[in-house]
């Protein structure tokens, strides 16, 4: 059964449009604003008060993510990005005074997108449920990575800059399980297949597909990450 109602999913991602993080508001209070400061915090205001993240505080995503979380009013989750990501770096974040909401993965919320340029990082992460309201149940569901593709201006070309995470929502763990040099082109299309033997998450867990590079990121309006994969 779960074979016949699996989906392949594609996802793409260009310069600055990964969201790092979403939040999703499940209070009954007005909300006021959702904004982002980027290096600074990102504060989430509702006619009950006001939450305010400080990233001097909540260094990574994920940190910054699990405070969201342990409010009364709001929800987040970790999307296109590493648990590990910093968030005190200026502009790792894209600023926005006022995040407008959105609404999709069957709820209305907000993304807080990754500056791909200054973090030096391009993720995607494949998982059954994009949603911070964790719509979808995770049991008895798993990913699974068809193929994935990029054009990329990397700093240096260099190994061990093309990887592949497993995110276990449990033991919150992130590790990686494959491992690829990156090129670097404006042009030339890099591509990873592995449709005659996809790379299979555990049940309930998340791939996360990242090209990265140690000093920079050029932007380029060609650069891009793209992947394939099924949700079963």
């Amino acid at each position: 059964m779960r074979a016949l109602s699996a989906q392949v999913t594609g996802l793409k991602v260009t310069e600055d449009q990964p969201i790092a993080f979403r939040i999703t508001h499940i209070g009954t209070a007005a909300i006021t604003s959702v904004a982002v400061t980027t290096g600074t915090s990102c504060v989430l205001i509702d006619a009950d008060g006001t939450t305010t993240v400080t990233f001097a505080t909540y260094g990574t995503v994920g940190a910054a993510v699990d405070y969201i979380n342990s409010s009364t009013n709001w929800r987040a989750k970790v999307l296109d990005s590493l648990r590990t990501q910093i968030t005190t770096g200026a502009n790792t974040l894209v600023n926005n005074a006022g995040l407008i909401a959105n609404t999709k993965y069957g709820e209305s919320g907000y993304d807080v997108l990754l500056d791909t340029t200054v973090a030096f990082a391009f993720p995607i992460r494949c998982t059954y449920d994009r949603s911070a309201s964790n719509l979808a149940p995770r049991g008895g569901h798993r990913v699974k990575l068809v193929n994935f593709e990029y054009v990329m201006n990397v700093g240096t070309a260099a190994a061990d800059k093309v990887r592949v995470y497993e995110w276990d929502p449990i033991l919150k763990t992130e590790t990686q399980i494959f491992s690829a040099p990156s090129v670097d082109s404006t042009s030339t299309v890099t591509t990873h297949d592995f449709s005659k033997a996809p790379i299979t998450a555990k049940e309930g867990n998340d791939l996360i597909v990242l090209v990265t590079d140690n000093a920079a990121i050029t932007h380029a309006t060609t650069n891009y990450l793209q992947a394939l994969y099924i949700r079963e």
